[in-house]
């Protein structure tokens, strides 16, 4: 992503034209700046952070399998 398009599309996340989509999922919560710092990192860089993410999900899963039990 260039600087001038990620000027642009910092500009749309802070002020999204009314009734767009991005207006209605900045409504609904969506953190839209997560999505911008995702773009700026490279397929590669994108899955290392997938790895280094999963270690967590999979005591999650065993956290929500051991609450289901009891």
């Amino acid at each position: 992503m260039t600087r001038v398009e990620l000027i642009r599309l910092t500009g749309l996340i802070a002020e999204p034209p009314p009734g767009s989509r991005l207006a209605a999922a900045k409504e609904y919560g969506i953190d839209l700046t997560l999505l911008v710092e995702s773009l700026q990192l490279t397929p590669t860089e994108r899955l290392r952070q997938l790895a280094k993410a999963q270690p967590l999900m999979e005591e999650l899963r065993r956290a929500r399998k051991a609450l289901r039990r009891e």
